[in-house]
């Protein structure tokens, strides 16, 4: 019987970001274990099933767990009901496929915190399972009011991305954010590649969200346009992506409302094509990311930039500073002048790798099967 890899991750409501994790950890599996059963647990399956369709040979995408925590008030309540099935009766089938797992892995991102306290409960459920318990490139940060109830004891890894993370779980140690495991890879499959050509030729590339703003999303744009103008970016040298469908669209709008000069002939690049060709990011370029991880993948392929601090409190603050590039974090109140991105990228990489080389060794035929794969499609 083959294995059962049970992936537990915020996966479904496209985010860019967090679905760039989830399809990173398929291909990769992909890789160093093509005949696991892996399972997708997230809280939309049905958008998730599409976005991650054929990565793995053997992907199976639920909800369970998910469901389980929406069921359950406390994380008490969470993992009684993980050790007796019966009591979610609509979840029994998922609930057996998941303890029958050999390895439940719960993926990056910083979404175990007190923005949304509830996934404490989806911890203490992931605890309660029978099989190897790891997470991997967590931010935990800001979890001060999460702490007392953020339980990992029963995992074999826990890794952080961030240092302020590193005090708010036992036994954490640092690591890479999941990312990296994919950054620098330039083969396009889905959300992974260099993105649509003609906007990768552009010289300047925004990355601006609605979300999580402590400003709204006029001024925002306002300070965006006003950046712009001080780099002397004309229209069609600029590019402007869509992480999350509509809601970054919002900031694009105000933007062109703002100054239709500015933005003549600029190339907006929807979620959609951003999945089917990846983000266009290149050395050369400037960026203005106000999100966390095209700040990550522009830096890595060597691109200048800013992040741009738009948000409330310092979550997106310690996240851009994770990234380890030299790219300011400003809050563009007034002009900035871009830094350059992460001269370390190969290294951080490795550390990716070298984590799923100890989460997930592969057999020496395997090995071999994946260096050749990886050797042809470099050329």
């Amino acid at each position: 019987m083959s294995d059962v890899i049970y992936l537990v991750a915020p996966a479904g409501h496209p985010n860019f970001g967090d679905e760039f994790i989830v399809s990173a950890w398929l291909r990769e599996l992909a890789y160093r274990r093509p005949r696991a059963r892996v399972i997708l647990d997230c809280h939309s399956p049905g958008p998730a099933a599409v976005l991650h369709h054929n990565v793995h040979p053997d992907l199976t995408v639920t909800d369970t767990l998910w469901r389980l925590i929406a069921a359950c008030g406390t994380e008490e309540e969470a993992r009684a009901a993980v050790a007796d099935p019966t009591r979610v009766p609509m979840l029994v089938t998922g609930l057996h496929l998941a303890k029958s797992a050999s390895m439940v892995h719960v993926l990056g991102g910083g979404w175990i915190n007190d923005t949304w306290p509830q996934h404490t409960r989806l911890i203490a459920a992931v605890g309660a399972l029978e099989g190897r318990k790891v997470a991997t490139g967590q931010g935990l940060h800001p979890g001060a009011d999460i702490a007392d109830r953020l339980d990992f004891s029963a995992f074999d890894v826990l890794t952080v991305r961030d240092t302020p993370s590193l005090a708010l779980a036992e036994h954490a140690l640092p690591g890479p954010d999941d990312s990296w495991l994919a950054a620098t890879d330039p083969h396009a499959l889905n959300g992974l590649g260099h993105g649509p050509e003609d906007a990768r030729l552009r010289g300047t590339v925004v990355s601006a969200q609605s979300d999580l703003l402590g400003i709204g999303v006029e001024e925002l744009a306002a300070r965006l346009v006003r950046q712009l103008r001080e780099l002397g970016t004309t229209g069609d040298d600029l590019a402007f992506i869509e992480c999350i469908p509509h809601g970054d669209w919002l900031v694009w709008d105000a933007m062109c409302r703002l100054d239709g000069q500015l933005t003549a002939g600029a190339r907006f690049v929807g979620f959609d094509e951003l999945w089917a060709h990846g983000l266009p990011a290149r050395a050369g370029q400037t960026w203005l990311s106000t999100r966390f991880h095209p700040h990550l993948i522009a830096a890595a392929r060597g691109a200048r930039g800013i992040a741009v601090a738009a948000h409330e409190g310092d979550y997106y603050r310690v996240k851009h500073e994770s990234v380890g590039s030299r790219w300011p974090v400003s809050t563009l109140e007034q002009p900035t002048q871009p830094g350059e991105g992460v001269g370390d990228a190969a290294e951080r990489r490795q550390a990716a790798l070298a984590t799923a080389d100890r989460l997930y060794p592969a057999a020496r035929r395997e090995r071999m099967r994946r260096d050749l794969k990886r050797a042809l499609r470099r050329g």
